[in-house]
């Protein structure tokens, strides 16, 4: 069960869940030029960041992924209504999903004067990929597990879906589970090289789009078992209900063209959930505004689906966030949830030119009422990286 949750995005750069929900119904955008470092030496020049200073990282040396989580775990255990001093530490675990880790404090260590290296090295213990899973495991005292998944842009949703897996399994009664990652020079540079990047404006979907735009943000779910929530009275906003996880084994940035991983991934994950596919509401696309991803999903989702494909909503938050790597599908699977809550999809923005290749209902521009009882998201990453998750309504 899904009882408490929490996003750091550029859109809500403090954690405000409901300014982050607001935002992305109203089809704004945070996508803007770069600052967090010098983009003079490239083509590109766009995508969307949180404001550092009211993360309250205005001229410090904490690695601003290890704040983003900090933050967003703080805010989903308020939402949850738990306080993590009430937990037994045995019981209680935590999975992160991260593509980059504490990249950014690698790069400042390596810009700096050699005096001011050798004056402040700790921060270097915020690098490895483990550390946020380690920093979180001990300010909040989760001693059942700290586990990292680097799955490129299928961790946040890889992390959700083994977190899911430890309950189940009885390791668990409680697991904190997301994905954060902060912009960096370093994924810019390789993304730019790809020459994946928009020059302006991500369009998922769209005849004319451009490519994608890096994002940075965080996003953490509360997951309980069913006897835990049920003792406590917690509030339960749906819950896990299948998850799958399927490579392409194609090639090391490419996706296969006809989705292949996705769509097995997908397929798995319902039979998990014990969905039929028209059973499903709405589906959460990866959605990236690149010209294979955008087709190659649509090409999965036929795949799975059948022709209810063309009937289900689906839609891509990307237009409004950039891609945050492996923040991306827990914040996904956040977005379906809060669907689910209130009753109304997100829209994909900047569709104003649909693509014949991408001829599915992808909700463009305006966001819609619906009833959401069962949602799919999907994530998919380099190296034929795929995962979805099912994810059911709580009963009325």
């Amino acid at each position: 069960m899904v009882t408490g949750l929490g996003v750091v995005s550029p859109l809500n750069s403090e954690g405000d869940l409901e300014r982050f929900w607001t935002s992305v119904c109203a089809g704004e955008t945070a996508l803007g030029e770069i600052r967090a470092f010098d983009t003079s030496r490239y083509p590109y020049h766009v995508g969307a960041e949180i404001d550092r200073e009211r993360l309250g990282l205005s001229g410090a040396t904490r690695e601003p992924a290890w704040r983003m989580a900090e933050v967003a775990c703080a805010r989903a255990l308020t939402h949850a209504g738990i306080p993590p001093s009430t937990l037994d530490p045995r019981r209680a675990g935590i999975v992160v999903g991260t593509v980059l880790g504490g990249t950014t404090t690698g790069e400042q260590y390596i810009r700096a004067e050699s005096r001011e290296r050798e004056r402040d090295a700790v921060p270097l213990a915020q690098y490895p990929l483990r550390a946020v899973a380690a920093l979180l495991a001990r300010k909040m005292g989760f001693a059942a597990c700290a586990l990292t998944v680097s799955t490129a842009c299928a961790s946040g949703t890889d992390a959700i879906g083994l977190a899911y897996r430890r309950i189940a399994s009885g390791g668990a009664d409680v697991m904190m589970a997301g994905g954060v990652d902060a912009l960096c020079e370093l994924a810019f540079s390789g993304f730019a090289a790809l020459k994946a990047l928009t020059t302006d404006t991500v369009r998922p979907f769209s005849r004319n789009r451009t490519g994608l735009a890096l994002g940075e943000g965080a996003a953490f779910l509360v997951l309980e078992s069913a006897q835990a929530a049920a003792r406590r009275g917690a509030s339960v906003l749906g819950e896990i209900a299948g998850y799958a996880s399927r490579a392409d084994a194609v090639h090391l940035t490419a996706p296969h063209r006809e989705g292949r991983g996705l769509a097995a991934a997908a397929a798995a994950a319902l039979r998990d959930g014990g969905f039929r596919p028209d059973a499903i509401d709405y589906v959460s696309a990866h959605g990236t505004g690149t010209t294979y991803n955008d087709a190659m999903e649509t090409i999965a989702l036929k795949t799975v689906l059948g022709n209810y494909a063309h009937r289900v909503a689906i839609s891509s938050i990307k237009g409004a966030l950039g891609h945050a790597f492996g923040a991306a599908g827990a914040i996904e699977a956040a977005t379906c949830l809060l669907a689910m809550r209130d009753g109304i999809i997100p829209p994909t923005i900047n569709l104003e030119e649909p693509d014949p290749a991408c001829d599915l209902d992808f909700v463009p521009n305006r966001a819609r009422q619906a009833t959401v009882r069962a949602a799919l998201s999907l994530s998919a990453g380099f190296g034929g990286q795929n995962a979805v998750l099912a994810i059911r309504a709580p009963a009325p």
